[in-house]
């Protein structure tokens, strides 16, 4: 459905029409399919017409427009055949292609609503008061046709039709006002603070042509910047002036989707009438939760349990209309008091009603997770319109997208659902079984690398840079049997289970569709478990195939460093292009610190705990306030925090301890208090949850210190990344683990300044910082950093820093 400005008509189709007014089943039930596939369908007519009595005239066109209240609508389509008789009598024939199950069903509402809306343009056309019409099944696994007729008069026919249009038109007139109101607001549309900030301008102007001439763009601003209105805005005006049709602002964290939506609320306060969803993940919105879980094990959405999913296509049209009416903006909060109110599932409104919106801010996984990726969007049957993704924290994505396009299956999970099934399927348990099997027989590709542990059990691994086809296709068909047992059976007690199952194998074999240059596929014998696992190595191939669902991209972060890298792994840097924007703070707000005569490396960590607390002390001994320390483990937080809290027992201390839930991190994060008469410290665990996406502005956090260089834990995958890149790009240990780690540092660093008045230090204490590769790191703002070689010195830099700071004051 869209608007035509030069006809000033909302045009679209048949099914299009009757899918939206006619629709009618259960989320998670069954929901026929009205009309099949198109090449099914012209071959099936091809048959029909052959064997009709009289013309069968197939794939006419009809096209009809007319006025409802002050919207035209002109809907256009080709009915499947029209039958002229010897007699002269004339018949519409809407046909569908079906399978043995649909067979003995009725017609849906939405089949039925095609049939009238042909047999109302033939009596309109035709000049006809009656028309006799048909619905006619085509069995496709037999060859049988079933046939449905009817007789029906124009006038009432006339009255169905304007019936499909009114629920429409709430829907319908959305689009009207975008093309007629919204898009001339938005081209002309001011920016909604006072002044810009240094390299704000630069990020709308960047932004802004990267939308416009449908390119990918990396920029790295620091904090400060403004990052997110900076990209929001521009490609607000790029939608004013046609270069783009739906924004997608990407994140990865809540609480960056708070932001956005902040963002976009100031420009529709500022006079441009966007329409903002906010989309939150089914297991967090969902209203029944205890329905989607038994015994631990999620559950598909059951209608007969769920009143929110049971009937959920005839319900949801009017609370949809309901918050077009009423609304522009929609939080979670909204979302979910309307859903209730309708008693329909939060999570799928929010998605029907982002059709409808302007921007639509959610997680990462619906642009580009192969399970749960937005299909009415990015399917090749999706919509075609020009979107714009601007991914934000986009240092994030690399590791992100290697998850998303890894997984794996474990022998002993098979194994239960083999003992599990045997009693309630026969044809299921045999899949099982069959698969079991072949998992077995995976053993032996690890023959070469055999040994055995302490325990006697056998440990090994084979590594294919192939997909095991032969594998792949007993687990296609055990999800077959899984799917097709799960449609006739969702009220029974194992369908979480096997719904668990079929879920894995699903996002496996979806995975592994994209096998390509940079996968490999790995089995692994430890433990008495066999484990098969098609691993992303390197996201780039993937990600540029990914990207290009979006006309534009605009990536950016706070700490893209280095540029290159990023380029890389996301997405290719032939296709992209890359600025860094300058601090918009005085240099000198920030005192930078290196203690380069300590290790920190794995091995040195414990003979130096005691010189960490040294270090922490002499940072924090000349100013009361907020510090948080971070370290690269538990075991390493835990020995410092012991000899800490034994020397300097006056001192308080905020512990991060791990599997904190969110009231948990909110409890932590309100100790940091807007005081500055007394002193705290925080330890963190870098790269964890309170290392980035953390606002404390002011003296809420004063300074930062950082132990350790930041890198990933050594393991086998990280190993083979690193061999990879050694391979294709000469920089293995970088790819794998120098960069990842510094731009954790980068993100810890970057939580103490987050405005413009606000004064603090970072300390980062490995000695591999007064190496070169690492200095060259270091953002352009660091130009004073400071090297010390031992914690009296370190805390003279401290005293003299703040002395200063209170001078300027």
């Amino acid at each position: 459905m869209r608007y035509n400005k030069e006809t000033c008509s909302v045009e679209l189709n048949v099914e299009e029409l009757c899918n939206i007014s006619c629709a009618s089943g259960d989320i998670g039930g069954y929901r026929q399919r009205p009309f099949g596939k198109s090449d099914d369908r012209a071959r099936v007519l091809k048959v029909l017409q052959s064997e009709a009595e009289g013309f069968y005239n197939t794939e006419v066109e009809f096209t009809n427009t007319v006025k409802l209240g002050d919207i035209y609508f002109t809907v256009s389509e080709k009915a499947d055949g029209i039958i002229r008789s010897a007699d002269g009598s004339v018949e519409a024939d809407t046909v569908a292609c079906v399978g043995n199950y649909e067979f003995s069903m009725q017609p849906s509402g939405a089949l039925v609503g095609r049939m009238k809306c042909f047999a109302y343009f033939l009596c309109v056309r035709d000049g006809l008061t009656s028309v006799r019409c048909r619905i006619t099944y085509y069995n496709t696994e037999n060859k049988k046709t079933r046939y449905f007729r009817y007789r029906l008069g124009v006038d009432e026919l006339k009255d169905f039709y304007f019936g499909l249009l009114s629920k429409i038109k709430v829907r319908a007139s959305v689009l009207v006002q975008k093309e007629e109101r919204l898009k001339p607001l938005a081209l002309n549309a001011k920016f909604p603070y006072p002044e810009l900030r240094e390299g704000q301008e630069m990020m709308i102007r960047e932004s802004f042509s990267a939308i416009k001439r449908g390119k990918r763009i990396f920029i790295e601003a620091p904090t400060g910047t403004g990052k997110t209105m900076s990209s929001l805005y521009p490609a607000v005006r790029a939608l004013g002036e046609g270069y783009t049709d739906k924004i997608f602002y990407l994140t990865a964290k809540a609480s960056t989707r708070r932001e956005a939506y902040a963002a976009a609320a100031r420009l529709f306060n500022s006079g441009v009438p966007l329409r903002t969803v906010v989309i939150t993940a089914k297991e967090q919105i969902c209203a029944c939760p205890h329905l989607r879980e038994i015994s631990g094990v999620k559950s598909p959405c059951n209608p007969v349990d769920c009143p929110y999913a049971r009937g959920y296509y005839e319900k949801s049209g009017e609370a949809l209309d309901e918050l077009l009416s009423t609304h522009n903006g929609y939080p979670r909060t909204l979302i979910t008091e309307t859903a209730r109110k309708y008693s329909v599932c939060a999570y799928e409104l929010s998605l029907d009603l982002s059709e409808y919106c302007d921007v639509i801010i959610c997680d990462y996984n619906y642009a580009f997770d192969p399970s749960v990726y937005f299909r009415r969007y990015f399917s090749d049957e999706g919509k075609k319109d020009k979107y714009t993704f601007l991914i934000d924290e986009a240092h994030n994505l690399a590791d992100r997208a290697r998850d998303m396009y890894s997984a794996e299956l474990k022998r002993s999970k098979i194994g239960e659902l083999c003992q599990t099934v045997g009693a309630v399927d026969s044809e299921l348990k045999a899949s099982a079984d069959a698969l079991f099997m072949s998992m077995n027989r995976l053993r032996k590709l690890c023959k070469d690398s055999m040994t055995k542990d302490a325990d006697g059990n056998e440990q090994g691994f084979y590594i294919s840079k192939s997909p095991l086809e032969h594998f792949n296709n007993e687990l296609d068909i055990l999800r077959k049997k899984c799917d097709g047992w799960l449609k006739k059976n969702m009220e029974h007690p194992m369908s979480g289970e096997i719904y668990a199952i079929s879920s894995d194998i699903r996002k496996y074999l979806s995975v592994n569709e994209y096998f390509g240059t940079g996968f490999l596929c790995y089995v692994e014998l430890f433990g008495g478990d066999l484990t098969v696992k098609t691993y992303c190595l390197d996201p780039s191939p993937t990600m540029n195939g990914l990207l290009n669902r979006a006309t534009a991209s605009v990536l950016f972060s706070a700490t893209l460093t280095p540029p290159e890298y990023f380029c890389d792994v996301l997405g290719g840097r032939k296709n992209t292009e890359s600025i860094s924007l300058p601090s918009p703070f005085p240099t000198e707000n920030l005192c930078v610190s290196v203690v380069d005569y300590l290790s920190v490396r794995s091995e040195d960590r414990k003979k130096n705990y005691a010189k960490y607390a040294t270090v922490i002390a002499a940072t924090v001994s000349s100013r009361h306030g907020n510090y948080i320390a971070y370290f690269p483990s538990y075991e390493c937080l835990d020995g410092v925090l012991d000899i800490f809290k034994r020397k300097y027992p006056k001192v308080e201390t905020v512990v991060q301890s791990k599997g904190m839930g969110v009231s948990e991190k909110e409890r932590f994060l309100s100790e940091f208090k807007d005081d500055t008469d007394h002193l705290r410290v925080g330890f963190c665990v870098l790269g964890g949850a309170f290392s980035e996406g953390v606002d404390l502005p002011g003296s809420r956090l004063i300074g930062s210190i950082i132990f350790g260089v930041g890198i990933p834990a050594l393991s086998n995958e990280r190993n083979i990344i690193m061999e990879y890149f050694d391979n294709t790009m000469g920089q293995g240990y970088d790819y794998a683990y120098t960069y990842p780690g510094m731009n954790r540092v980068l993100q810890a660093v970057g939580r103490v300044i987050r405005r413009e008045g606000d004064r603090g230090v970072a300390v980062l204490v490995d000695d591999r910082y007064a190496d070169g590769k690492y200095r060259a790191l270091f953002p352009a703002h660091w130009e004073n950093v400071k090297y010390t070689g031992n914690a009296r010195s370190l805390a003279e830099i401290m005293r003299r820093f703040w002395e200063n700071t209170d001078n300027c004051e």
